[in-house]
């Protein structure tokens, strides 16, 4: 019976889902690359404004309410007639195929990373055993300070389809493959094949700066990239409808600021191309307005009027949840203080770094971050190598000029600045202990870096979108190539980016099958076996104290992880861990703790 009432929640969820992209797609006319990943992030925004206010159950409730409204009117439009069948395509044929074997695969996988159990899916969980955002006194959510974007989209999944980590992550999967399909929405001419096979293997290409995290975790640093991708995908195509991509602007740049605090400079970063592609594209329209003899005649009041306008409602409207979580942690959360707090001891965690280590905390940075044994280093060599390559051999051998170029240049200063804003953290806000040895470095630096490799293929697409000497016309494709050469070679590209990008798909395939295969030996497989994945009635916690004994094989007791993962399966405040104890020192301990688990 419970099973059957878990699949009619989920089915209703689907179709909610499906109303909410009829109703943007057919009534706000956003082009269907863009409609998923803006509809995720506009359920997110409403849930955790929900969560703001006391309401999330509530708002969680309305949000479904809303998408199958939407669902409804879909039927009545599919009975009277009046929605046309959806045309085949190559491109959506193999996007969804992928798409599919990712998120049917995302049902089997299970949660490894540290992270995980110390913040990213413990918030999930205690969303989906309370309904209600932490407060001040929550011990079960050590980072409370970390905003709840995402988090607060995998609990609406979960909350109709069901509490597994399968569930948590098919959610975050979800979310990851539409920024994907939003990044195929910048081509304009969908029959050239070869545009739609760089992008995925480019999208594919991706996957090898997540290796550190995988998609069998919650973690955000892969996410916020591909958020930041899409927003300039559909600033890119709306440039010149400026209210649609005002409201479209809004909702992603509104969003990508509370899935995690350095979602700000990704957002930053987003909303600044999508203003110049605003402004821009105006001083093109006033250049070619009908019936101006002078090209630089100021264009009309009313027309500066409504760009400086969107501009500024954009910006208002993106940073509005982002102050509204700022808020909530000064006045809800006062007193607490975080992890990162700026310029002061955080107590549990520890002070920042003194003025003494500056100078090897600096240089410990510099010589990480052109160390070419990392992947962060490798891509950012790479990209410009091939960057600068494509731009030369465009120049010369094509005679065109490409803006991939500007992209790069544009794309070097982002990461500079964001490399910067990292040693800051390193030196002023992150405990001592973990800015001596870079904490988290490799997987902070992969995550800009997916940005950048990712703008420059977005950009090299549009150039070559822009490069073909033939257009294709009425005829059809048949007559779009300049000689058969040049179809040949066409045909060898298109052959190329396909081997290549299944050949990273099928990679990263097998690589989470074998990380799966092998979770029964992993420390969170081992703990689960041990005590099973605990869920209490209203949120309640097990007020036990337990002592975790394990062996300290690669620091899982020195670096807390041995006890972030049982406090996670537990569902208890209260563990502790040490390493292994003698028998005599196991009885005594005996007396202390309510009960002791030996993991090792």
């Amino acid at each position: 019976m419970e099973g059957l009432y878990r699949l009619t929640e989920t089915a209703l969820l689907l179709m909610s889902f499906w109303g909410y992209f009829f109703i943007v797609c057919r009534f706000g006319k956003v082009k269907n690359w863009f409609v998923p990943i803006v509809c995720m992030a506009g359920i997110s925004l409403m849930l955790f404004f929900g969560g703001l206010l006391g309401i999330l159950a509530l708002a969680a409730d309305l949000a479904l309410m809303g998408g199958l409204i939407g669902f409804i009117i879909f039927v009545v439009f599919l009975l009277r007639g009046k929605i046309n069948a959806p045309k085949w395509s190559l491109c959506g044929g193999c996007f969804g195929v992928g798409a599919a074997v990712f998120l049917l695969l995302s049902l089997n996988l299970k949660l490894l990373h540290y992270d995980n159990f110390s913040h990213w899916a413990l918030i999930v969980k205690y969303l989906l055993s309370t309904d209600h955002f932490p407060g001040v006194d929550t011990v079960m959510i050590p980072f409370r300070d970390y905003p709840p974007g995402s988090s607060v989209f995998i609990y609406y999944v979960c909350r109709f389809a069901g509490w597994s980590q399968g569930v948590m992550l098919l959610a975050q999967n979800s979310m990851i493959i539409a920024c994907f399909y939003a990044v195929f929405g910048i081509v304009k001419e969908q029959r050239r094949f070869l545009l739609y096979s760089f992008l995925g293997m480019g999208c594919a290409l991706l996957s090898y700066l997540n290796l550190t995290i995988r998609i069998n975790n919650l973690l955000v640093d892969f996410l916020l990239p591909l958020l930041a991708m899409a927003s300039a995908a559909v600033s890119f195509r709306y440039c010149r409808e400026k209210g649609k991509l005002c409201i479209l602007q809004v909702i992603l740049l509104g969003f990508i600021g509370i899935v995690k605090s350095t979602g700000v400079f990704f957002a930053g970063a987003a909303g600044i191309y999508a203003l110049w592609m605003s402004v821009h594209t105006g001083k093109e329209d006033r250049k070619t307005e009908s019936g101006k003899e002078d090209a630089d005649k100021a264009v009309s009041f009313r027309r500066r009027g409504k760009i400086f306008g969107c501009g500024v409602l954009m910006l208002c409207g993106a940073a509005l949840p982002s102050l509204a979580w700022r808020r909530h942690l000064n006045i809800d959360m006062a007193g607490f203080e975080g992890k990162f707090e700026m310029g002061k001891a955080a107590g549990e965690y520890g002070a920042p770094v003194g003025e003494e280590l500056y100078g090897q905390v600096t240089r410990d940075f510099l010589e990480t971050s052109f160390d070419l044994s990392g992947r962060s280093a490798q891509v950012f060599f790479v990209c410009l190598i091939l960057a600068v390559g494509a731009v030369l051999y465009a120049w010369f051998i094509m005679k065109k000029r490409w803006r991939l170029g500007n992209i790069l240049t544009v794309g070097i200063v982002v990461v500079i600045l964001y490399y910067a804003g990292m040693l800051y953290m390193y030196l002023y806000t992150m405990p001592a202990e973990e800015a001596l040895r870079l904490a988290g470095f490799e997987r902070y630096a992969c995550s800009i870096m997916t940005l950048f490799a990712g703008v420059l293929i977005m950009g090299a697409a549009v150039d070559m979108e822009g490069s073909f000497a033939v257009d294709i016309d009425e005829r059809g494709a048949y007559k779009a190539y300049s000689s058969p050469g040049a179809k040949r070679r066409y045909q060898y590209a298109v052959l190329g980016t396909v081997l290549l990008g299944v050949n990273f798909l099928y990679s990263e395939v097998n690589g989470l099958r074998s990380i799966r295969a092998d979770y029964e030996t992993s420390l969170p497989g081992r703990v689960e076996r041990a005590v099973g994945d605990r869920w209490y009635e209203t949120g309640e916690t097990d007020e036990k104290t337990y002592l975790v004994v394990a062996s300290d094989e690669n620091g899982q007791v020195s670096s807390g992880e041995t006890q972030y993962v049982c406090r996670y399966f537990l569902w208890a405040p209260n563990v502790d861990a040490m390493e292994s104890v003698s028998g005599e020192e196991l009885e005594r301990l005996s007396v202390e703790y309510d009960r002791i688990i030996v993991l090792d």
